[in-house]
């Protein structure tokens, strides 16, 4: 995998659906949340892949910049190497800047391809995200206390979307990243993850 070098892949022959886990700004694949994210689809039975973008492996702090070029590529580049088509079902597990490379990346795909696509969105960036047009089923797990806004600040944003197959879940008491707010301690991590349990 060209500029990619931290891959986390499971496959599992007997399954019509592959996870694709997006990381966050700011964690990568390692983060506590997103080895949870991907054993939790490994134990449903699910084949996963996670990897984390270019930049952030190159030890870099931002994205590519706000087309996020880079970070497309490189999700087409891991698609491509899995044999996503293969699949009759592709669920974008997208945590923060992950959703919005996952909304990006599904605004660009033919009506046809994007029937099999399904977007999890773990802490949802107002405003960034570009779902509205996505005829898809989409889920986001926000947290209540999330500087972005709680769930009622993104039924908001997405009072619009095309998709009539939208579910929302709001962790109480937690951050963006499902920490405490005062003490950045990841103590509302599992809760997200039963919530995540729900997806399946």
């Amino acid at each position: 995998m060209k500029s990619l070098t931290s891959i986390n892949f499971h496959h599992n022959s007997k399954t019509e659906t592959l996870d694709v886990v997006l990381q966050g700004g700011s964690h990568g694949i390692d983060s506590s949340i997103l080895q949870k994210v991907f054993n939790k689809s490994k134990e449903k039975g699910n084949s996963v892949i996670a990897f984390n973008f270019p930049y952030y492996e190159r030890g870099e702090e931002n994205s590519s910049g706000p087309e996020l070029k880079e970070e497309l590529e490189a999700l087409q580049n891991i698609l491509d190497f899995v044999n996503y088509k293969e699949y009759l079902k592709v669920r974008l597990v997208a945590k923060s800047l992950g959703g919005i490379v996952a909304s990006y990346y599904i605004q660009n795909l033919s009506k046809e391809d994007a029937k099999r696509f399904s977007v999890v969105v773990l802490g949802y960036v107002t405003g960034d995200i570009k779902l509205k047009n996505f005829n898809g089923p989409i889920t986001v797990i926000q947290g209540e206390k999330d500087k972005f806004g709680g769930i009622e600040v993104v039924k908001e944003d997405l009072k619009d979307a095309v998709s009539k197959d939208i579910k929302y879940f709001e962790v109480e008491g937690a951050d963006h990243s499902y920490r405490n707010p005062e003490n950045k301690e990841p103590i509302f991590e599992d809760k997200a993850i039963g919530q995540y349990s729900l997806t399946f």
